[in-house]
């Protein structure tokens, strides 16, 4: 079941939400690779580009970390 995304903050700041909470609670651990764009598209129920827009938000805030080729992963303890 996705969680609801609704109020009026953006959609993609709502799933980055989500995903840096997860983050720091611990369900996705330091390193650990997320879920692929085309999972949180279907978990969320949104477009790529709401993901990819949810990603460069985590991405600039630190949350997370990109690998062309590889995936995104949790950002570990020492901020890689």
């Amino acid at each position: 079941m996705s969680p609801a995304l609704d109020g009026p903050e953006p959609m993609y700041r709502q799933i980055a939400s989500i995903i840096a909470r997860r983050v720091e609670d611990g369900t996705y651990p330091p390193h650990a690779l997320l879920p692929t764009e085309a999972e949180l598209c279907a978990e969320f129920d949104v477009s790529r580009r709401t993901v990819r827009s949810a990603h460069a938000l985590l991405r600039e805030q630190g949350w997370i970390v990109s690998s062309p080729g590889k995936g995104t992963y949790a950002r570990g303890l020492d901020g890689y």
